[in-house]
């Protein structure tokens, strides 16, 4: 899964994670940035016979426990943030705010504090790429819960292309980036009425704006 890192890189990423964590980067879409590198290589971030789950900054009570149930979709999760925030450096390239996270030594939580467009859009393009990265990894057969796609050849596929019936599973990959990215904010109880219970419901209108 990927090169093997010299040891310059795994020391570099050893000093990222450090960097990550005393930042205040908490939002899942931190595994964007380090979950790629701790599941490919796993011989940096060990300690003891403490889990893997445990290692990743970022997840919330029930997504921890997803992670636990769900060990070999983590690495599908971080695939999708890191191509969510690949996205999110695009589309906002021109902007005075392009994404950035550890390369100016700021972080998306600072970002995903503000009640924005950008911060609309960061939710959407983070949930779109779990919903994807999951939907390709079923396909693929990596994923010991699903499968290919039971959908019918592609209507808009051209007709001299070859169908194999196997497909991006995308109805598992949404039911699943829905139950992981959501849990964050539906197991907060806020008041009703309340600026809180607002943002929670616009970070959830966002989500599944992504996802679909």
């Amino acid at each position: 899964m990927g090169r093997t890192l010299t040891k310059v890189e795994i020391l570099l990423l050893l000093l990222l994670s450090a960097t990550t964590t005393n930042s205040g980067l908490v939002s899942w879409m931190s595994l964007g940035l380090q979950g790629l590198y701790i599941i490919q290589n796993p011989q940096v971030y060990l300690v003891g016979t403490q889990p893997l789950c445990s290692q990743l900054t970022g997840l919330s009570k029930g997504q921890f426990k997803l992670c636990l149930l769900y060990y070999d979709h983590i690495h599908y999760i971080a695939r999708g943030a890191n191509l969510g925030i690949r996205e999110c450096h695009w589309q906002f390239r021109h902007r005075r705010w392009n994404c950035s996270t550890l390369a100016d030594n700021s972080t998306f939580d600072n970002v995903l504090k503000i009640a924005s467009r950008e911060t609309a859009f960061v939710h959407a393009i983070t949930a779109a790429g779990v919903v994807h990265s999951i939907a390709r990894g079923c396909r693929d057969g990596q994923l010991g819960s699903c499968g290919c796609s039971r959908a019918n050849r592609p209507q808009k596929l051209h007709r001299d292309w070859i169908w194999g019936g196997c497909g991006d599973n995308i109805e598992y990959g949404y039911r699943f980036a829905e139950g992981f990215v959501d849990v964050r904010e539906r197991e907060n109880n806020f008041r009703k009425g309340s600026r809180e219970q607002g943002r929670k419901l616009m970070n959830l209108h966002n989500n599944e704006a992504g996802r679909r």
